[in-house]
């Protein structure tokens, strides 16, 4: 069959029938002429790549941050916990920076919640049949969606993390790559995204802005003087890649028949120096979906997985799996390191209500390099992945002009410091900032 692909300027919504403002829609007519891989790949490659970046404006607090917490602290032992969190009171902590203390300390967001921010902003009306939104998706009759993968790259000057203050903070989001793999009839479409996320330092005022202009994009991206230190990722607190992979549906008979077969994995070659054991329960899925706003339905609904997908349970998520790697690694960083990149791939399915293993083992040849890497049941990989660490940073007194919503805390902190007292009711020092932050020599 030859598929010839054109392109619909109407943008009619496969589910409702009616014009969204999502990208183009893609049709295919098929004809009894081949049609090769490589003209599917280019034609698919300037449709999605050519589609405008989506860009997501938040204003960050800590109530999503301290949900997932929640959500995940009866899976994880309390090493793992982010230093601010116990199990003991539940209650939403206020936001408090205190003077002195380390900046990544006070309402920072913690490592991988970002995951739990920024979700694709798509109505009801055009979520795809399987529950995904359309914002990726190559067209018909690529009708199944997989997260394959990705990776982290964090700004090694912590000034320019999130924090949950109210900050304002947006993610650009767009396809930076598309291609194919698989045989005839079997055609799988990869498609890579790029995420980056920065704050603008301003905190959250009503809606009703009149006269003032919104935020752009242009204060955070490109280059940017951080102390004298040039840094490629400017003032953005982080860059994500995600990789996603497409398919065909499956015939039924084929479903049914691969969600009874057990995938075997390649098992590690090492041991792991420090290892976390769960079982992920549908409750969990269930609340991790509603945290990241995701109507997958694979990891939802058990008979859609077994009947349609060909999967014998909930699937797990691959942002899940990669904030309990995250979770994990954190926990075995010492005094003095900070994650700045994740890769990972996701190898096979995980799935709810069976065993899997977290692991972490530090390189012996490289002080700088952590694996990590999930375990399925029969103890091979299903997720791997491999983390760079930083340790060349010291603690100095600094202000925080420059940081994202820093006007407002140093004002603040100033105040008190007019006054000779810091918040503590202790006296301070005059003309020093009280406010010590983190400070990364080279980038």
């Amino acid at each position: 069959m030859r598929s010839t692909t054109v392109f619909n300027n109407s943008r009619i919504c496969l589910c409702a029938g009616r014009p969204i403002c999502g990208p183009r829609r893609l049709v295919r007519h098929f004809s009894a002429e081949p049609f090769p891989l490589a003209n599917l790949e280019a034609s698919l490659r300037e449709e999605l790549t050519s589609r405008p970046a989506n860009q997501i404006l938040e204003y960050l607090t800590n109530t999503n941050s301290h949900l997932l917490n929640i959500t995940l602290a009866d899976f994880l032992p309390p090493p793992c916990y982010p230093a601010e969190f116990s199990k003991t009171d539940l209650q939403t902590p206020r936001n408090k920076f205190k003077p002195g203390a380390i900046v990544h300390q006070a309402g920072f967001l913690p490592l991988g919640h970002h995951l739990v921010h920024f979700p694709p902003q798509v109505l009801n009306s055009d979520l795809l049949p399987d529950g995904t939104d359309n914002l990726h998706w190559p067209g018909p009759p690529f009708t199944r969606r997989l997260w394959t993968g990705g990776s982290l790259s964090f700004n090694r000057n912590a000034m320019f993390g999130l924090h949950t203050n109210n900050m304002s903070a947006m993610c650009k989001e767009e396809i930076t790559d598309v291609w194919t793999k698989g045989t005839d009839g079997d055609e799988k479409v990869f498609v890579a995204i790029r995420r980056r996320i920065g704050g603008f330092g301003k905190f959250y005022e009503p809606p009703q802005w009149r006269g003032r202009a919104k935020p752009e994009w242009g204060t955070l991206d490109g280059n940017s003087d951080q102390w004298g230190k040039r840094s490629k990722m400017g003032k953005l607190a982080l860059v994500e890649t995600r990789n996603l992979v497409f398919m065909k549906k499956k015939p039924e008979s084929h479903a049914r028949r691969d969600s009874q077969l057990v995938s075997s994995a390649m098992k590690p070659a090492h041991t792991p120096d420090f290892s976390v054991s769960l079982r992920p329960t549908q409750d969990l899925l269930f609340r991790f979906s509603a945290l990241t706003f995701n109507a997958h339905r694979i990891h939802l609904e058990k008979e859609y997985c077994t009947k349609v997908e060909g999967h014998r349970n909930l699937l797990v998520h691959g942002p899940l799996s990669l904030v309990l790697m995250l979770s994990v690694l954190r926990s075995q960083l010492k005094e003095g390191e900070m994650l700045v990149e994740f890769e990972y791939r996701n190898l096979i399915p995980l799935y709810a209500e069976e065993q899997m293993k977290i692991c972490v083992r530090r390189d012996s040849k490289k002080d700088d390099r952590l694996d990590v890497w999930i375990e399925e049941p029969g103890g091979g990989y299903a997720v791997k992945g491999t983390a760079l660490i930083d340790k060349d940073y010291v603690l100095e007194t600094k202000s925080l002009r420059d940081t994202p919503g820093g006007e407002w805390l140093e004002d603040q902190a100033s105040n008190s410091v007019k006054d000779g007292l810091d918040p503590e009711g202790g006296e301070s020092a005059e003309g020093e900032s009280p406010f010590k932050v983190r400070r990364k020599f080279s980038n």
